[in-house]
């Protein structure tokens, strides 16, 4: 699939063998008055990112010291629909009383619309994300710890104690039946975060809770009446963060709330559903609240802001794919047993394979521009980061070889130009990321020595300059002619400097030059063969001299070839020292990155012909070509 993405960028990469593609134009509408840029400066999927991902990277909330909830809800059933809401919406349930046998159904309390209602007031307190500290989850905040809830009703019903007097004297109290709750839970909330000022929180408490349910002014409730039993609540809502930027940051909001409270049993003593009734004074022996609410909360978290991940993702969607693997990676570092862990993976993943093309396409920005080395810059590094996809890869050596070829011809150019050393570097430079320069180095350091040569000729230094013809034909024996040429005018030159010749060198060389001429012109005159006949006898003279100096020479060769035969042998690994005590300093050396960059060099031995490359990566000898 990403392949076939990219397959068209390629194709259109692959013209630049003629000319650069030019620069797409925004279609335009209406005669040109409406434009449409074709190409989003986003990457694809970045709005539904933003919608339903924005936070996958964000630090877990750790803790939640406090959180305050104060609302109104109502003790009963619903009823009729949320279009059409009013006193016929919220009922009583009579089922949830449950009162002694002998208790006649006509005698049952009877609460009306005003006497369901309670308000409450419940503190959550040390919330802490266990998850987060045994596994390092994120993805939603589960925070646990204690509550505290009480609530009263704000205008219970009458009893009708005349009614129950009659049954029993000891239920003949002017009460209201008012519950008030005490309850010790312990709450789980569930908090989903998308976007940075709110998120959605959803709770579940679940704990234990006692009561009084009898009073006779709503101020002062009948202690010597008690009821326990259990509690189980629900909540959702939403918050609103007042302070995102900061680290210990404070929240308002409003949940909806839904509990259902068990206080005793149908029978009045039986273990943690009880009412305690020593001196008789009701029928009730059960009674449930099933109550629903809507509460203002307050509160107070550490933890939960966005990181690094973030910035990595949206510089990802932001098409900067580089700055983005580098944040991704730090996060990794940061946060090593985050939830979406995997999915920064991913995009480390996805971010390497777009990073080549990316880099591929500045340059070939910067080749529509004609600043080639800049794009030969981006190309190579793009190519250093390509992994397993031949399609770019394929396409980034036909371009680099296009460039390397180009060079190569304006090198050319310049030998006949006679620009030898600038053609040489040049060449040098190819080869720093082309075989066609390196294969091409030992022809163009020819003609740089025959152009060292031509110097010392002119400069009337014709031993010099007859060295650099011999060194340059060795390696090119292409220059015969141009090297004969040259010898034939250093012979008419040494004809005039032979008279003073008396070292053995020079001798030698005037013969040479002069029995050259000779042959190339077919005469060269009394005079200079009387002075051949001289310089002859002179290297008679010399004749001992020479024959010790050959058989040194031949002695050292012999002990170089020996000590060469007992060294260690050139193999891959060895440091730069090391090749360079087996085979001394090379010929040419290329720095690599145009000489910035010495961890990276070429080394180039001029041998039998031949050219033996050495290349070395961070100053060890990693590849050997001999060309």
């Amino acid at each position: 699939m990403k392949k076939t993405r990219h397959a068209l960028f390629i194709l259109i990469l692959s013209g630049l063998c003629g000319q650069i593609e030019e620069e797409k134009k925004p279609k335009t509408f209406l005669f040109g008055l409406i434009k449409f840029d074709t190409e989003s400066a986003y990457e694809e999927g970045a709005w539904f990112d933003k919608w339903f991902h924005a936070r996958e990277f964000a630090a877990p909330v750790n803790m939640i010291p406090v959180e305050i909830h104060y609302g109104i809800g109502f003790n009963g059933k619903t009823s009729g629909s949320a279009s059409n809401l009013g006193e016929n919406s919220a009922k009583d349930d009579p089922d949830k009383i449950k009162y002694d046998k002998t208790m006649d159904p006509e005698q049952y309390i009877v609460q009306e619309f005003s006497n369901l209602w309670a308000s409450s007031m419940e503190v959550d307190v040390g919330l802490i994300n266990i998850p987060h500290y045994l596994v390092g989850s994120s993805w939603m905040n589960v925070m646990t710890g204690l509550t505290y809830r009480t609530s009263k009703t704000l205008y219970g019903a009458e009893v009708p104690y005349k009614e129950w007097s009659q049954t029993n004297v000891n239920w003949g109290d002017t009460v209201h039946f008012s519950p008030k709750i005490d309850e010790y839970m312990l709450t789980t909330h569930f908090q989903y975060q998308p976007f940075n000022n709110w998120f959605i929180n959803f709770r579940y408490s679940y704990g234990l809770a006692s009561a009084l349910f009898y009073t006779a002014d709503h101020e002062q409730w009948d202690e010597t009446l008690t009821g326990s039993g259990t509690s189980a609540a629900y909540g959702a809502g939403i918050r609103f963060i007042l302070d995102p930027g900061k680290e210990n940051r404070f929240t308002v909001g409003l949940d909806f709330r839904y509990s259902y409270t068990k206080i005793g049993s149908t029978k009045k003593n039986s273990g943690l559903h009880t009412i305690w009734d020593p001196d008789d004074k009701t029928p009730i022996n059960r009674f449930d609240l099933s109550n629903y609410g809507l509460y203002l909360t307050l509160s107070a978290f550490y933890g939960g802001n966005k990181t690094i991940g973030d910035k990595a993702k949206k510089l990802y969607y932001r098409k900067d794919y580089v700055h983005a693997r580098k944040n991704f990676m730090q996060f990794l570092s940061d946060y090593p047993t985050h939830a979406n862990r995997h999915r920064a993976e991913e995009y480390i993943a996805d971010c390497e394979y777009k990073i080549p093309y990316t880099i591929m396409d500045e340059g070939v920005m910067l080749d529509k521009k004609n600043k080639t080395q800049k794009a030969l810059d981006k190309y190579m590094y793009a190519k250093s980061l390509v992994k397993n996809d031949t399609l770019i890869m394929n396409t980034l050596d036909r371009r680099i070889d296009q460039i390397a070829l180009l060079w190569m011809l304006a090198a050319e150019n310049m030998l006949k130009e006679f620009k030898y050393d600038e053609a040489y570097n040049l060449v040098k430079h190819v080869a720093e990321f082309s075989i066609h320069g390196k294969k091409e180095l030992r022809r163009f350091k020819s003609w740089v020595v025959l152009g060292e040569g031509k110097k010392y000729q002119n400069a009337g230094f014709i031993g010099k300059a007859m060295g650099k013809y011999a060194n340059a034909l060795e390696m090119n024996p292409d220059l015969i002619y141009e090297v004969k040429s040259l010898q034939y005018r250093a012979g008419i030159q040494m004809a005039k400097l032979a008279t003073e010749a008396d070292e053995f060198e020079e001798i030698q060389l005037a013969i040479y030059s002069l029995e050259f001429a000779r042959e190339l012109s077919g005469g060269i005159g009394k005079r200079n063969e009387q002075l051949l006949l001289d310089l002859n006898q002179k290297l008679k003279t010399l004749s001992d001299y020479n024959t010790r100096i050959l058989i040194e020479q031949k002695m050292n060769l012999a002990r170089t070839k020996q000590a060469i035969a007992r060294s260690e042998k050139l193999k891959i690994g060895q440091t730069i020292p090391q090749v360079q005590a087996l085979l001394g300093e090379p010929h040419e050396k290329i720095i690599g990155s145009n000489g910035s960059n010495p961890e990276e060099q070429l080394w180039i031995y001029f041998v039998n012909q031949k050219s033996l490359q050495l290349s070395f990566h961070y100053y060890q000898l990693f590849k050997i070509e001999e060309l």
